[in-house]
């Protein structure tokens, strides 16, 4: 499902909250902007970054978070009810996507929805939701 307008994250929020999840990875968190309005928003937020920086400044929000890169997270199976990860491809050859969002689909629940910006999309605004295999 191809989603776009002004605040991604709070149609994401909303889909979360119409499907009773109440948690999200959030992969490539940065210094955790997007965790603290999930955490407002009454969603649980664990955040993953390459940058120890990032996790330090994120970890001083309040926010759980942990160094990781998004292609092996330490995390076990089925671990997130949702994924948030919208910045993930970004910056990453188109080559190393499919292993991303395999790792993405691996950590996330069954049928758990993971948003993502597919670089290459129509919209430059737009986002992804797909749903991790059941």
């Amino acid at each position: 499902m191809a989603l776009s307008g002004e605040d991604p994250l709070t149609l994401f929020v909303a889909l979360l909250k119409s499907e009773g999840r109440r948690g999200v990875l959030g992969l490539d968190c940065g210094q955790g902007t997007d965790g603290l309005r999930f955490v407002q928003a009454g969603i649980h937020f664990t955040g993953v970054d390459q940058s120890e920086e990032n996790i330090h400044a994120a970890r001083a929000r309040g926010l759980e978070a942990s160094v990781a890169a998004a292609g092996s997270l330490p995390f076990a199976d089925s671990a997130f009810p949702s994924v948030w990860a919208v910045d993930a491809l970004a910056g990453l050859p188109p080559e190393e996507w499919d292993d991303v969002v395999r790792e993405l689909g691996r950590v996330a629940a069954p049928g758990a929805p993971i948003a993502v910006v597919l670089p290459e999309a129509d919209l430059p605004d737009a986002f992804t939701v797909f749903r991790s295999p059941a």
